[in-house]
């Protein structure tokens, strides 16, 4: 029997005043997030479940003072874990690995 392949998360997106380059390099960095930080995580979630549905919404907005705000919802199997930035970030990057940090660390107290 072939095995299959753990599905990937399901991403949106919705950005409010961010230049569209910034916006492909955000969506860029996201995926490289799930592929380098998630992905042990990922495949226990889809070990234990095959169909598990994973999900990652996201808003980022960009201020009038030139910084970076969002927030991330994750979304898996029915659990939620929520990022919100309580500062704005000067680079957008640093948003999004923030974010997936503290998501990695609230993954990694759980067990799956």
């Amino acid at each position: 029997m072939a095995q299959v392949a753990p599905s990937q998360p399901v991403v949106s997106y919705m950005f409010t005043e961010v230049p569209v380059e910034v916006q492909e390099s955000i969506k860029l960095l996201t995926h490289k997030n799930i592929e380098g930080k998630l992905d042990s995580y990922l495949k226990k979630i889809y070990k234990n479940k095959a169909n598990a549905e994973v999900r990652i919404d996201y808003k980022i907005n960009q201020t009038k003072q030139k910084r970076y705000e969002g927030n991330f919802l994750f979304d898996f199997d029915g659990k939620s874990f929520v990022y919100e930035s309580k500062v704005g970030f000067k680079f957008p990057e640093d948003l999004v690995n923030h974010a997936f940090k503290h998501f990695k660390e609230f993954l990694s107290k759980n067990e799956w």
